[in-house]
Order: C-alpha cells, then sequence, then structure tokens
C-alpha cells in the first residue's frame, strides 16, 4: 500500500500561500472553541470535569506531539495536515452529539491529536515551498503573515463570545464542524513540496521511522546552536505564555463594567498579531541579542503585571505577546535554516515539546508570583 497517492499538480507558490492562510485562518477562527469552557459549564459540567477534560487534552498533545512530527516526515506534509483537519472535524462533532464526560473527554483528546498533527507540519510545508522556488529568504516575511491571521482569527472568534454562548453549545460547535470542513477542503486542495523521500509502504514504514528518528537524534547531539536555539525560545515562550495566562484574570478584576471585558481580552491577545512588526528587527540582530531583548522584555512585562492600574496590564500583554511571537518566528526562521527536510517536522515537534517541559515548573512558580 503506497501512501504518496495524492494526485501532483504544477506547483504554484502563491496559490500555495493563499491555502495555507486559509488553513491558518481555519485553525484559529473557531467560535466555540474559543470558549468552550463556558459552553461545558452551562451544559452543567462542574469545574473539575473541566479540569478532567483539559488535562486529557495536555495528556494527548505531549504524548503524540513527538509521533505526529515523525508521521509529517515519513508519510508525508499533505497527507498529515488533511489527517489533521478530519480530527478536527471529528472533534467538533463528536462534542456536538456527546452525552456526558466520555464523549466531551472524547472529543478534546481526538482535538489535541489535530493540534499535534499540525504543529510542526505547517512550519513544514510553508519553508519547503519557499525553498522550492528558491524564496526561503523570504519564510520570515510569510510566516509572519501566518501567524498574523492565525492570531486575528482567534481573537475574532473570542471577540464573539457573546454571539457565541447566545447560539447554544450544540449550533457553536455545528459552526465550528463547518469551519473545520472549510480547513479540510483547504489541506486537500494544497500541493506536497517535491522531497528527495522514497515512496512509503506499510513495510518499508518501521525502516523509515527508525532513520527519521535517527538523523534527528544525530542532529540534536552534533548541532548545539540549534538546541540552544530550542531551549531559549521555549524558556521565553513559556514565561511570556504564563504571563498571559494570569494577566487574563488580572484585567477582569480591574474592569469595572464588564460588558467592556471581551473587548479587552480581544485587545490583549493582539500583541501576537502584531509580531510582523517587529519581526524584521529583532531579526537583524545576532539570535542571543535577539534572546536578550525578547527575554528582558518578557520579565519586565512579568512585573508590571502584578500591579492593578489597567493601562499596564493591558500594555504588558501587549508586549508579552508581541516578543513572544516575533523571537518565535524569528527562532523558526534559524531552525528552518538548520533543520534536514527528512527530519524538519520531527525537529520543530522536539521543539514544541520542550516548551511543554518549561510550563509544568513554571505554571506553579508564576502562580505564586501573581497571587
Amino acid at each position: 500500500m503506497h501512501f504518496r497517492f495524492f494526485y501532483r499538480k504544477q506547483f504554484s507558490l502563491s496559490r500555495q500561500k493563499l491555502v495555507l492562510l486559509l488553513l491558518e485562518w481555519s485553525v484559529g477562527f473557531r467560535p466555540a472553541g474559543s470558549v468552550w469552557v463556558l459552553l461545558l459549564a452551562l451544559r452543567g459540567f462542574s469545574l473539575v470535569e473541566i479540569g478532567l477534560a483539559e488535562a486529557v487534552f495536555h495528556a494527548v498533545s505531549f504524548c503524540c506531539e513527538l509521533p505526529s512530527g515523525l508521521l509529517a516526515d515519513v508519510l508525508g506534509r499533505k497527507y498529515t495536515l488533511t489527517a489533521s483537519h478530519v480530527m478536527f472535524v471529528l472533534s467538533s462533532l463528536l462534542m456536538v452529539f456527546s452525552q456526558g464526560m466520555a464523549g466531551v473527554c472524547l472529543s478534546l483528546a481526538i482535538s489535541a491529536l489535530g493540534y499535534n498533527l499540525e504543529s510542526g507540519t505547517r512550519e513544514a510545508i510553508t519553508y519547503e515551498s519557499m525553498l522550492q522556488v528558491g524564496q526561503e529568504a523570504a519564510y520570515l516575511q510569510f510566516s509572519s503573515q501566518q501567524n498574523g491571521v492565525y492570531r486575528f482569527s482567534a481573537g475574532g472568534a473570542m471577540l464573539l463570545a457573546g454571539a457565541t454562548l447566545l447560539l447554544g453549545w450544540r449550533r457553536a460547535y455545528l459552526l465550528d464542524t463547518a469551519i473545520a470542513l472549510i480547513g479540510l477542503i483547504a489541506a486537500l486542495t494544497i500541493t506536497e513540496p517535491q522531497r528527495e523521500t522514497p515512496s512509503i509502504t506499510l513495510q518499508t514504514i518501521p525502516g523509515a521511522l527508525q532513520d527519521t528518528v535517527r538523523g534527528a537524534w544525530t542532529l540534536l547531539r552534533s548541532d548545539k546552536i540549534a538546541v540552544r536555539i530550542m531551549v531559549c525560545n521555549a524558556l521565553v515562550g513559556a514565561c511570556a505564555t504564563l504571563t498571559g495566562f494570569y494577566l487574563q484574570e488580572k484585567v477582569e478584576a480591574a474592569v469595572t463594567v464588564p460588558a467592556l471585558l471581551g473587548p479587552a481580552l480581544f485587545v490583549l491577545g493582539l500583541g501576537g498579531g502584531l509580531a510582523g512588526l517587529l519581526t524584521g528587527r529583532l531579526d537583524s540582530l545576532t539570535y542571543p541579542k535577539a534572546v536578550a531583548v525578547s527575554g528582558a522584555g518578557v520579565l519586565l512585562c512579568a512585573l508590571a503585571a502584578r500591579g492593578t492600574c489597567l493601562p499596564v496590564l493591558m500594555a504588558s500583554g501587549l508586549l508579552a505577546g508581541l516578543l513572544d511571537d516575533s523571537l518565535q518566528l524569528v527562532s523558526d526562521r534559524h531552525l528552518n535554516d538548520r533543520f534536514p527536510s527528512a527530519q524538519r517536522a520531527t525537529l520543530i515537534s522536539v521543539s514544541s515539546m520542550l516548551f511543554s517541559v518549561f510550563m509544568i515548573p513554571l505554571s506553579p512558580l508564576f502562580g505564586w508570583w501573581f497571587s
């Protein structure tokens, strides 16, 4: 059984970019997904049950991050992206028809798998699409556009939180299903970039997986610069993410008019969407200087976010998100230049796992800091 079964269209980078941006919108704009905690609470689930569902999501996400990268490298980017959006469709449909906790947990587990399959694969197919036509130097600019589309789409979904709740949870998840179907259609129309990889059969999959793991491990042992980039990016990203998480509660307490909470949280999340304004300047620095600037800025935001002044809180959230996403984009550019195509998605998944590794010990530490 061969897995390279998609019809290869004539490659057009401009068309590929449009499809990739559509995929970003379909993943970011999930009205029900943006308020899933509130929707579960309205259905009568307790905070303990909601916490359990969240734990299931992260457990699956952690366990499947690396295997999903391996699948993308072995089976192909298009195949993996398509599987990702199938998971998103199934997850939303399961939530529509779920009757109890088991259905909710299964839905969130499948959703986590969908994000795992998408993570790393998107960056790999984007870079290799531009590499195929000799425009890899423009990767940073386009990845900034992708990030902006995703962030503003997610922010728009959050801004519509009130209307989503009025729809009711079933209609809201049906809307998410329709959006996920658009993403699935887009994934099916994407073009697989050319790579020097043999056709994969069921018999050759184990050997291909071993070769991919071996190649990734060899790079991690030999390329200390890549490892340092991954560690620094994950550490700054975890600190910025946790600052943003705890700032939501601080902003909620500081907003005196309840109707303004939604717009305030929307503005709070705009920093990541504006990362393109800073990315070019950050990339013009040496990477250690870029890390120093971003890390110092995020630390300053964490210090300022302990206060109660709403304008300061908002500025801290915006700046932390701006620095986080800008460094992420610069780091991706440096790493993609160093990663071989055959192990690109796997190594990006390793980088994502490092973020989770830092989040585990830093989460309670930041909880103490903001308490």
